[in-house]
């Protein structure tokens, strides 16, 4: 049996598109199954292949989104676990050897990914208020002190979003993560209430009300927004 390549596999923007699509519309069998496939036909690992699918079009622009964006946004917990347990399988014998508290230090950095806007999966699920993956994230490695591109870290979108168990994701963040300072990564200015739509093909916007900025997610059922 030969072994598995390393090198980054080269995704059709049609397979990269399939897989975006599952991930919104939280088909998780669908997701599964695609993976495995392309693992296979591409010889490479399943963790390879989640790192390879980012929201990138033909043209070099797009969200530049990965597959954690979209349950994170939308609160899909089963997804983000089966995402996060392939990210941190080891992918050569030395990352066997070396793998900490069963996530790899590769899986580590990916889930740090940020989009256009400079959001992580983090940034994501905070400001939409989905606690649990907030937890799951953070237990993976994911950095609360990543500033977006309006110089804001996870707990100030969260203590930003009017939407509900955001607050509670501000308060456990900045319990549970002593890297944490208050008062740091609060940007201001133009950009910095960014409105993150998980439902329509990956894009972001901006939305301004006044002094008091306030976020918007999509929800996705059976492939409409919400």
């Amino acid at each position: 049996m030969s072994s598995l390549t390393t090198a980054p596999p080269s995704l059709t923007p049609d397979a990269i598109d399939d897989l975006i699509y599952a991930c919104r519309t939280d088909d998780l069998d669908s997701l599964k199954e695609q993976i495995s496939h392309w693992s296979t036909q591409l010889n490479t690992t399943e963790a390879a292949i989640i790192k390879s699918a980012i929201d990138i079009d033909e043209d070099g622009l797009g969200s530049r989104a990965c597959l954690l964006h979209y349950p994170a946004g939308n609160g899909k917990l089963q997804m983000i676990q089966y995402l996060l347990d392939r990210l941190g399988e080891p992918q050569t014998q030395t990352q066997t050897q070396t793998q900490i508290n069963g996530t790899s230090t590769e899986g580590k950095i990916f889930v740090n990914h940020q989009n256009v806007s400079g959001n992580t999966p983090l940034h994501w699920a905070a400001l939409n208020g989905h606690i649990e993956i907030v937890r799951a994230l953070v237990k993976a490695g994911a950095d609360p002190t990543v500033v977006n591109g309006a110089g804001r870290d996870a707990v100030v979108e969260a203590e930003y979003s009017s939407q509900e168990g955001a607050g509670e994701c501000a308060v456990w963040l900045l319990r549970e993560c002593e890297v944490l300072e208050r008062g740091a990564g609060g940007g201001e200015g133009e950009g910095s209430a960014e409105v993150e739509d998980m439902a329509e093909e990956g894009k972001d916007g901006e939305k301004e009300n006044g002094e008091e900025h306030e976020k918007e997610t999509a929800t996705v059922s059976g492939g409409s927004a919400t």
